[in-house]
């Protein structure tokens, strides 16, 4: 027997579920799935598409939680032993929809081809793409495609009236004020002062240094206070090898505390570094297969350096997560001066009067990973090596607590943030989630951001 759906938190979260994260590939459209999205299209017809992207349109809906009834049955709780007693499921039932509305944000968008005839659409809620439909090709959906659309068509006919509802508040002015107001603080994005973090949470302040000692980030004030760490003002080497970029991969390591005895200098690279060095060590395959080079022969440096390389990390000599890196880059001012004279931004003369003072030098970058970054940067600087360190006035601003760190909402990954946050706070570079124990202990150190308004096609 099929499933009657209700206009309820639950049953909107059930058909959700049914749907991985991300971005799906767009697939043929059904006549039954068209259908279904037609009416939640008109019904959004009044509503500006966002001024980044006029392809698509933005709004939040409120769904009500409905009662106890609608929630998960308490005979398949206690069964599945999620549940014990008829206390326990109503207890569970609270936590899990605490308020009577629930809030998801709504997502259309609808691209034209040259031609400008829709041919493609897609639907997001909350936070699963729910249709990406190509609008000129039928579906050839096998089973499971098709058990989704059944979903999708189920979702779409069910928030209709929601997105009428929203745009209706929108036309008599209330939307966005409902919206500012009303809105929870896990869709929200927010900034606080790393002192105030300091002053409510001691252990933070620890980990922000991440076990630096006083006198490495001492040296690397003076380093900064010189202001030594600029590109225009360190030196070049006009010759270099991949020893060369080896040797400096080793002064990081003991600085580090890495293990670096009884090894060369290119063991330790391929001990301590991503591996995935474009065919550099001879070492790689796939994208990164290559009989390597003479570690000692600048010529055959320049020729892998300057060549047909991609694909690969040879620059991420301390390997971690998505995001955890560090990065140990071999820079070369030709890649710079060259794009600005093919560009027309130097003339021939001046682009033939900075090649005379060209030359490789480094830069570091890998701002989640403060120990490693710093004692890098610190260790080369007084072996005397070029180098550079990206974002270093922002990590010197975490050291002294004057910079903000960003919240985010609870959808967003607390990375690669940084444009979301206006310029009048200064370059963020540590973003966090925040939740109902840490809204009541920061209080008013937070500054919540204002939302984005929703506005109406002018007539």
């Amino acid at each position: 027997m099929k499933k009657e759906y209700k206009l309820v938190a639950p049953d909107i979260d059930r058909l959700l579920n049914c749907f991985g994260r991300g971005h799906l590939n767009p697939s043929g459209i059904t006549e039954k799935l068209d259908a279904a999205m037609k009416p939640l299209f008109e019904a959004l017809l009044p509503l500006a598409p966002l001024k980044s992207n006029n392809e698509a349109k933005v709004i939040w809906l409120q769904i009500p939680r409905g009662d106890i009834s609608d929630f998960d049955s308490f005979e398949d709780l206690k069964e599945y032993g999620e549940v014990k007693t008829y206390k326990e499921y109503e207890k569970l039932w609270k936590e899990e929809y605490p308020d009577e509305i629930k809030w998801y944000r709504l997502a259309i968008v609808e691209g034209k081809d040259l031609d400008g005839k829709v041919d493609f659409k897609a639907v997001a809620l909350g936070n699963k793409t729910i249709i990406s439909a190509r609008m000129n090709e039928n579906s050839k959906a096998d089973y499971e495609v098709e058990c989704k659309n059944d979903f999708a068509v189920a979702l779409c006919e069910l928030i209709v009236s929601a997105a009428k509802k929203s745009v209706e508040l929108l036309k008599i002015g209330e939307y966005n004020k409902m919206v500012e107001v009303s809105l929870p603080y896990w869709f929200r994005t927010g900034v606080i002062k790393r002192t105030a973090l300091w002053n409510h949470e001691p252990e933070i302040k620890k980990h922000d240094f991440d076990g630096l000692s006083e006198k490495t980030i001492s040296r690397f004030r003076e380093l900064l206070a010189s202001g030594v760490n600029d590109e225009n003002k360190i030196g070049r080497k006009k010759v270099f090898t991949a020893n060369d970029f080896f040797r400096a991969c080793v002064v990081g390591y003991k600085a580090c505390g890495y293990a670096v005895e009884e090894k060369t200098p290119s063991e330790l690279y391929l001990q301590y570094a991503d591996g995935r060095d474009e065919g550099l060590t001879g070492t790689g395959c796939g994208l990164n297969a290559g009989p390597g080079i003479d570690f000692d022969d600048s010529a055959a440096w320049d020729s892998w350096y300057f060549g047909n390389r991609g694909g690969g990390h040879p620059w991420e000599v301390v390997p971690g997560g998505n995001s955890t890196h560090v990065e140990l880059y071999v820079r070369h001012d030709e890649n710079k001066i060259g794009y600005l004279f093919r560009s027309g931004r130097l003339t021939e003369s001046e682009y033939k009067e900075r090649q005379k003072n060209e030359g490789f030098y480094f830069g570091i970058a890998g701002k989640y990973r403060t120990f490693e970054v710093v004692s890098f940067y610190v260790a080369l600087s007084d072996a005397g090596i070029p180098v550079f360190l990206n974002d270093a006035e922002e990590i010197l601003a975490r050291f002294d607590g004057s910079d903000y760190v960003g919240i985010v909402p609870h959808d967003t990954f607390p990375r690669y943030c940084e444009s979301m946050f206006p310029d009048e706070y200064g370059k963020i570079i540590d973003f966090m989630h925040v939740y109902d124990e840490d809204i009541e202990k920061y209080g008013n150190d937070i500054i919540w951001l204002p939302q984005t308004e929703a506005e109406l096609l002018e007539k």
